[in-house]
């Protein structure tokens, strides 16, 4: 199970969706704390073969490229859940979408298989956000669009009806 290329955009994340991908939500007593140059980082699962935490976790706070680089050693998948829409008033901070691209950008370059799951559709990463976004966060915005263009999306139960018999 690796391979950026072979990742998938999960929205919005239902259990059948994950399910039928391999996927089972960590229980709580699976959660962890790992230890980062940057600080310790809450995860809800980290396993021999998968890291599972959330995007607020990932990618709000002071998380570096390097803490990516040294979990990217461990883990050959990342389940990244919670992602906000970045149309969102609650959307996470210019800095904090830098962080998720510098994330996309290490997982790509390392080839790691990712599960992105987001409560909405991810047609917001087009390059065209909000006409009061800056010019900066608008450029993010695109290289993360860029990025999760190359993953299968799996947006809905229906769509996992249809294509249930070739699987995630």
């Amino acid at each position: 199970m690796a391979g950026f290329h072979r990742g998938l955009l999960i929205t919005p994340g239902t259990e059948r969706q994950l399910g039928a991908c391999g996927l089972f939500r960590p229980s709580p007593s699976q959660r962890d704390v790992l230890s980062l140059p940057a600080g310790p980082l809450p995860v809800k699962g980290a396993g021999p073969d998968m890291l599972w935490a959330g995007f607020a976790e990932l990618c709000g706070g002071d998380r570096s490229t390097a803490d990516y680089l040294l979990l990217a050693e461990t883990f050959p998948a990342w389940v990244v859940d919670g992602i906000p829409s970045p149309s969102a008033e609650s959307a996470a901070s210019p800095a904090g979408w830098q962080r998720f691209l510098a994330l996309l950008d290490v997982l790509h370059d390392r080839d790691i298989t990712p599960f992105l799951i987001t409560p909405v559709l991810f047609g917001s990463f087009s390059g065209a956000p909000d006409a009061g976004a800056p010019g900066e966060l608008a450029a993010v915005l695109s290289r993360i669009g860029a990025r999760l263009s190359v993953l299968r999306r799996i947006e809905s139960d229906e769509q996992l009806a249809d294509e249930q018999s070739g699987g995630c």
